[in-house]
């Protein structure tokens, strides 16, 4: 049929033969059921009580021990509310509005005279890393073991076809962010206290923060670095994004969209259920494949164009249901912010370079090469 090897360099073809022929489908060397358009990966998200989240085996939970992706009902939402302050736009706005800026200036401070950069590694990388770390109120961990640990255990969520090497990948990261948070519960002082307060215990806790770092850097980091892409490679909308700042919303969303960053949205059967025609026994693991329903025909006019103005209403690469992405607003604020900055910043920005996207479960370019017209002031 395909190999993840496949999909790890272009989903979308094999994507759309899917929905046009197989839209429901047993993917054997993943032993996986695809569940690929629009209607049916919103009926597998939207009903817990058919395709759990508490499932068993679990990628999740045995990368990350059990968190708020890997329970349903009332216990799912005790722990998202607990966790929810650091992230929602209510309890978060200062941070968007004060630290944000300054935090991704002081990045672009330290490439900017060089006149060329890699953004990926120079900007979106750091960029989410610390962001979250400030969100969190992280005080004893640098954004480069954030960073080291965020792959490792990204390495693992994305293992389908269960190789051994990425399983012990993730068990190192695991075991010593682990040790880590250790050390900022510790810390009466640090921002991990605040969960604490909120009456979750040492596993809960650590275990979510584990969470929040193998889903709330990949999204930003990719996502800004895919917006830059999409900008860079499209001078009209570049253009358009310089001259009209509202713009630029709407190309976050179609990126979003376009790409999908974080591919599937994992459950589990717990009956016999028929979605287009074909029946997924009782048990069986299924992935909602966020992609795919992002390019579903059905729901979207044409959807391998890109196209900021499209009035079809929200994308689902944050997925949907309970288990909605708790930090999508500050992850639209984080790309947004990290964007407009390197616009205010870098006069005449533009590629130096091929650009490659790659990935299925976590999807970026592996490299982001630009050049800018070099200038005397620090900050515009």
């Amino acid at each position: 049929m395909f190999t993840l090897a496949e999909l790890e360099v272009d989903p979308h073809p094999i994507l759309a033969r899917l929905l046009a022929e197989q839209p429901v489908c047993h993917v054997e060397s993943m032993d996986l059921w695809f569940v690929t358009r629009w209607d049916d990966v919103l009926f597998v998200c939207e009903h817990p009580e058919l395709f759990t989240a508490a499932t068993e085996p679990s990628w999740l939970r045995s990368v990350l021990g059990e968190n708020m992706l890997t329970i349903d009902g009332a216990a799912h939402d005790r722990q998202q509310q607990a966790m929810r302050p650091p992230f929602a736009a209510s309890t978060a706005g200062a941070t968007v509005r004060k630290d944000l800026p300054t935090l991704f200036d002081g990045l672009i401070d330290g490439f900017v005279d060089a006149g060329e950069a890699e953004l990926m590694a120079e900007y979106a990388e750091p960029l989410a890393n610390l962001s979250l770390a400030v969100s969190l109120g992280v005080r004893h961990i640098g954004w480069p073991d954030l960073a080291r640990w965020c792959r490792g255990l990204c390495t693992a969520v994305a293992n389908f076809e269960n190789d051994p090497a990425k399983s012990a990948i993730g068990g190192q990261a695991q075991e010593e962010l682990g040790a880590a948070l250790d050390v900022e519960l510790a810390d009466p002082a640090g921002g991990l206290a605040h969960f604490v307060d909120a009456g979750l215990g040492r596993d809960e806790i650590v275990n979510n923060v584990r969470l929040m770092i193998s889903g709330g850097i990949n999204e930003p980091r990719d996502g800004v670095a895919l917006v830059m892409v999409e900008l860079l490679t499209r001078p009209e909308l570049l253009a358009g994004v310089r001259s009209d700042a509202a713009l630029l919303r709407r190309v976050i969303e179609e990126t979003f969209r376009y790409h999908t960053p974080v591919g599937t949205a994992t459950r589990q059967a717990t009956r016999d259920v028929t979605l287009s025609g074909v029946t997924i026994p009782r048990g069986q693991m299924v992935a909602a494949v966020l992609t795919a329903a992002n390019r579903d025909p059905r729901h979207w006019p044409d959807p391998d164009r890109f196209d900021p103005h499209r009035r079809d209403g929200p994308h689902l690469a944050f997925a949907t249901g309970e288990h909605r992405c708790l930090g999508e607003w500050i992850g639209r604020q984080q790309v947004r912010i990290g964007v407009e900055r390197l616009l205010a910043r870098l006069p005449g920005l533009r590629l130096a370079g091929d650009v490659e996207v790659r990935g299925f479960e976590f999807r970026g370019p592996t490299a982001l090469h630009v050049r800018w017209d070099k200038i005397s002031r620090r900050k515009v």
